[in-house]
């Protein structure tokens, strides 16, 4: 009975120096410098999710169009293009101009070279009404523009444009009307 009480004791004993000295992997709490696309979007994504609204849904690909009404099984994949588009990264701290109104915040690219060249957060109030998002990507062979609006409760639209050297044109547009 005293061995069991032994090997009992020297479990625990290890169990507690095992768990003190894992390391604290808690990140520092940094203010970001510009609005919170990423979580303002999983806010979005969480409770779309839980009001499963109908969406009209509408994809025009190079000029043919698709209509139909669909429950969205995962909001995350329908906005990623949305959090994708943050500004928070350490890389880019600097790198955007931002411009304060009484409407809303306007952030333009200080840096030609990056992706994302303009946000705009249209509000009402703390009321976030719209989100615009400008992007692009050019090089000698490929150019790729993407314009993305995001209307909360109201609509969602994506339209892409890819220009490839040698092969030509693609576009593509997905309207997300959701119903309430």
């Amino acid at each position: 009975m005293c061995l069991y009480k032994t090997h009992t004791l020297c479990f625990l004993i290890l169990l507690c120096a095992i768990s003190s000295c894992t390391e604290d992997k808690k990140t520092p709490d940094i203010k970001n410098k510009y609005f919170d696309i990423r979580g303002f979007f999983n806010k979005e994504i969480l409770r779309l999710s839980a009001a499963n609204p109908t969406v009209l849904k509408k994809v025009i690909h190079n000029g043919i169009s698709e209509e139909k009404q669909v429950k969205i099984p995962n909001w995350k994949n329908e906005l990623d293009v949305f959090s994708a588009s943050d500004l928070n990264k350490p890389s880019w701290r600097d790198s955007y101009n931002i411009k304060v109104n009484v409407n809303g915040l306007v952030y333009t690219t200080l840096d030609s070279t990056l992706k994302i060249k303009r946000i705009r957060i249209n509000k009402s109030g703390n009321r976030i009404t719209s989100i615009d998002i400008e992007s692009q990507v050019s090089n000698e062979i490929y150019n790729s523009t993407e314009l993305l609006n995001y209307y909360p409760d109201s609509l969602y639209k994506i339209k892409k444009t890819q220009q490839v050297k040698l092969i030509g044109t693609n576009t593509y547009q997905i309207n997300g009307k959701i119903k309430p």
